[in-house]
C-alpha cells in the first residue's frame, strides 16, 4: 500500500526520481514508465570537475548538461538516453563520464566531443547508480533488478554480475556502490538494508552486515577512506572502515505520522562535514510536507545547518572543491548554492530545458 501511494505522489510530480517511485523486486521488475512529453530537467546526481569550474546535472528528461559553474550557462548537452538520467559521474581522468538510466542502460561518453561511446546493457530494471574504479579500466552499475554488473570500459565487455539475494518477498535492489582505494573491493547498499562487500577478482560476497532497517539507499566514502557513510531511513550511519564497526548515527528531522525517503549524500572534500537529504510525505493527502538537506559535523556529529527551499526531492548533493558552498540540485529543476559557513542561500541556477547541442 505504501509503495502504491508513493509510486501515485510521484506521478503527481511527473519527475521524482527518489527511491519512492522505483523500490521494485525481481517479482515485480515491471516496465519502467515512459518519459513523459515535454519531461523537465529535473536534477538527478551531481558531479563536478577537478578544478571545480564544470557542473555535470543528470536530467529527469534523458539528458546529461554540463554546466559552466561561474556563469550557470549550458556548455554542452547530452543526449541518447531515453528516460530519466539519475547518475552522471566523471572516470578519474575525467575524459569519460559514465551515466545510468530508468532506460534500464548505463552510458559512457567521451567529454570532450560528447560521443557516446558505449550503452552497456543486461538490466531488467532501472539502472539507479554507476562507480569507475579507482584505475578507470572498469565501470561498476547496478539498479532495481537487484544485479551489480562490471565492465571493462575500454571494451564495453560485461566482466562479471553479482546478485546479493533473490527473494520475490524482499527488495533486492542495488541503489548504490563505490569501490575501495585499491579498486579490489566494491561495497554495495542494498534494498533490504543491508551493504554488501564484494571482492572484485573472485566475485565472492566477502561480507555483509545490517546496516538500516530497510534501505541502504546511498554510500560514499570519506575523502580518506577511513569511513564509509550510508544513508537510509532517514538516518546517516558512519562506519569505520578498518573495522566495519558503526562509528556514529546521525537522524534526519522526523515527524510522527510522516512518511520519509532518503535521497542523497556528501562529505565535504576536507571530511569535516557530511550532507544528507530527504523528504516528508503526508500518506493521506500524497503531497510533501517537507523538502530538507542536513549538515552535520562529522567529527562531533552535531547538526550544523538545516537547509529548506527545494519543492520536490534533492537528489543532488556536491561541496564545491574549496567547501565554501554545499550545492543542492532537486526535481524542482533547481541547483541551490549554501554558505557553509552560514547556512544562507547565496545563489540559485534553474536548469534551462532544451534540445541537445
Amino acid at each position: 500500500m505504501l509503495r502504491q501511494i508513493l509510486r501515485a505522489s510521484c506521478f503527481a510530480f511527473f519527475l521524482t526520481l527518489s527511491l519512492s517511485c522505483h523500490a521494485q523486486t525481481l517479482s515485480n521488475c515491471r516496465p519502467a514508465p515512459a518519459m513523459p512529453p515535454n519531461a523537465k530537467p529535473g536534477v538527478g546526481g551531481l558531479a563536478l570537475s577537478h578544478d571545480g569550474k564544470t557542473l555535470v546535472a543528470a536530467g529527469g528528461d534523458g539528458k546529461i548538461r554540463f554546466l559552466d559553474m561561474a556563469t550557470g550557462e549550458v556548455r554542452r548537452i547530452l543526449t541518447g538516453h531515453t528516460n530519466v538520467i539519475y547518475r552522471g559521474v566523471f572516470s578519474p581522468d575525467e575524459k569519460l563520464l559514465a551515466s545510468s538510466s530508468r532506460d534500464h542502460t548505463a552510458r559512457i561518453w567521451d567529454v570532450v566531443s560528447g560521443k557516446e561511446l558505449q550503452t552497456l546493457s543486461g538490466f531488467r530494471c532501472s539502472v539507479k547508480t554507476v562507480a569507475f574504479s579507482p584505475d578507470g579500466r572498469m565501470l561498476a552499475a547496478a539498479g532495481n533488478d537487484g544485479m551489480l554488473k562490471l565492465w571493462d570500459v575500454k571494451t564495453g565487455r560485461e566482466l562479471k554480475s553479482f546478485v546479493h539475494i533473490n527473494s520475490a518477498n524482499i527488495d533486492m535492489s542495488v541503489y548504490s556502490v563505490a569501490f575501495n582505494p585499491d579498486g579490489k573491493k566494491i561495497y554495495a547498499g542494498n534494498g533490504d538494508g543491508t551493504i554488501s562487500e564484494w571482492d572484485v577478482e573472485s566475485g565472492k560476497e566477502t561480507n555483509v552486515w545490517k546496516a538500516h532497517d530497510h534501505t541502504a539507499f546511498k554510500l560514499v566514502f570519506s575523502p580518506d577512506y577511513r569511513l564509509l557513510a550510508s544513508l537510509g531511513d532517514s538516518v546517516v550511519k558512519l562506519w569505520d572502515t578498518s573495522s566495519w564497526r558503526e562509528v556514529r548515527s546521525l537522524s534526519m528531522i522526523r515527524i510522527p505520522g510522516v512518511t520519509t525517503t532518503s535521497s542523497a549524500i556528501a562529505f565535504s572534500n576536507d571530511g569535516r562535514m557530511i550532507a544528507a537529504s530527504d523528504i516528508g510525505l503526508d500518506p493521506k493527502q500524497q503531497t510533501y510536507l517537507y523538502v530538507q538537506t542536513l549538515v552535520w559535523n562529522v567529527n562531533g556529529g552535531e547538526r550544523l545547518f538545516t537547509l529548506e527551499g527545494h519543492k520536490f526531492d534533492v537528489d543532488g548533493l556536491i561541496f564545491t572543491r574549496d567547501d565554501r558552498f554545499l550545492l543542492t540540485g532537486s526535481v524542482d529543476t533547481t541547483i541551490k548554492f549554501w554558505d557553509t559557513k552560514t547556512g544562507q542561500l547565496s545563489r540559485m541556477l534553474t536548469v534551462p530545458a532544451g534540445a541537445g547541442l
